[in-house]
């Protein structure tokens, strides 16, 4: 406190906000465990995770829907946001959206429930999460050393960006527009935008049966 202040007589009482206690990965469990909502463990902090709107909730359906078909002939599999990812070097427990994994998957555990060797994640962006889904998440998700593919799918506009790894290298496509069509070059895919944004509020059939 400065002279000045001191001289006032006056006593200042400054309170600093308390942060939310940090967890072990096990107590992180048992809170899980216990809980309705799903929760991502970040930093040794227990966070809740956003819920999204019609849009977003739509898209991710389409989306997973359409991966299944495209991969059904194929020794992948196509997990929805119930399956947890731990990223083992950076200690984040998070639920993408929807994962891919070609070949045996690995668990933590037993329970089957925390994957291990995604190789390709996707996240449909939303107001309250774009920008950890871009950041933080990301550079999280760049630590898999089993992950080529990182997919995220706009609900402002009809627009996928897709980041592959090519060299050591993340490199960025962007799809953009209905009549454009996402493809994955290490899952040799391709899924029309009209199908990930079908029904949604971004489809013009049904844009056209609200102005009616």
């Amino acid at each position: 406190m400065s002279a000045a202040l001191r001289q006032t007589g006056v006593q200042y009482a400054y309170s600093v906000p308390a942060l939310p206690p940090r967890v072990s990965e096990e107590e992180y469990e048992v809170i899980l465990e216990k809980s309705v909502e799903k929760l991502e463990f970040r930093n040794g902090q227990v966070v809740a995770m956003a819920g999204g709107g019609d849009t977003h909730s739509l898209a991710k359906g389409n989306l997973i829907g359409e991966l299944k078909r495209a991969l059904k002939a194929r020794p992948c599999r196509v997990y929805d946001s119930d399956m947890k990812v731990k990223i083992g070097p950076t200690g984040l427990n998070t639920f993408p959206d929807a994962s891919i994994v070609c070949g045996k998957p690995q668990f933590k555990n037993e329970k089957r429930n925390t994957l291990l060797n995604p190789e390709a994640l996707f996240e449909v962006l939303s107001d309250g999460t774009e920008a950890y889904d871009r950041g933080d998440k990301f550079w999280n998700y760049r630590h898999l050393p089993s992950l080529t593919t990182y997919v995220l799918v706009s609900t402002k506009q009809p627009l996928v960006e897709v980041f592959e790894l090519e060299d050591a290298v993340w490199q960025l496509s962007t799809f953009d527009g209905l009549e454009a069509s996402m493809t994955l070059k290490h899952h040799d895919l391709s899924i029309p935008l009209a199908a990930i944004y079908e029904k949604t509020d971004l489809d013009p059939s049904i844009a056209a049966e609200d102005e009616g």
